[in-house]
């Protein structure tokens, strides 16, 4: 299969899923009693979690996005268990409106962060699975593509699902604080990528 075609599925998920996120947020209605703009702030005040979950979790969408779209660069065709790791991953990216609206409004239950730390966890985890199989399969790298750059994607992407990993421990302490842990995401991205920078001058994979 054309790798073109897969790209363009990618992109019409991602696409979709980070725009239902936002149909999620609630509009004030009639029966809210909003009277003045005092009213109206401190109804918009209440939905404050829900808003702080939306933003985290389109960031965290953009910021698997982003590598995916790194990833194709790196690849010249696919093979049929890339296709379905990948199709694996957007089968998650589909669930987070659901797992991100659900820690929204129950952001003080361990539960419903432990769905959520689980679903970034495993989208994560599709993503490595990825690159491994790009490692497994080298016939569908780009020629200039060592396998050094290879384990370089493989690092860069453990940083959000060690991240989740953190998160799901420290909810059993504060459910709230535990999304707090993807703050650190592009510093130790950043960090990785400066360390492994050397291994493959020539692609990158922080440009």
């Amino acid at each position: 299969m054309p790798l073109n075609r897969l790209e363009g599925l990618t992109d019409g998920i991602f696409a979709i899923a980070m725009t239902l996120m936002v149909l999620g947020l609630p509009l004030p209605e009639a029966e809210h009693n909003i009277n003045s703009d005092g009213d109206l702030l401190n109804h918009l005040l209440a939905y404050s979690e829900l808003f702080w979950t939306y933003i985290l979790s389109f960031l965290l969408l953009g910021y698997f996005w982003i590598n995916q779209q790194r990833l194709f660069k790196y690849v010249s065709s696919t093979c049929i268990h890339h296709l379905w790791a990948n199709l694996g991953g957007l089968l998650l990216v589909c669930v987070i409106p659901f797992s991100s609206g659900l820690i929204g409004d129950h952001i003080n239950y361990f539960t419903a962060s432990f769905v959520f730390h689980m679903n970034i966890l495993l989208i994560g985890v599709f993503f490595i699975f990825q690159c491994a199989l790009l490692l497994r399969f080298p016939d569908i790298l780009k020629k200039d593509v060592s396998r050094k750059a290879t384990l370089r994607i493989v690092k860069i992407n453990l940083v959000v699902p060690s991240l989740a990993v953190t998160g799901i421990f420290i909810a059993f302490i504060s459910p709230k604080w535990s999304l707090a842990v993807y703050l650190l995401t592009p510093f130790l991205t950043s960090v990785i990528a400066g360390r492994t920078r050397s291994l493959d001058k020539p692609a990158s994979f922080t440009k």
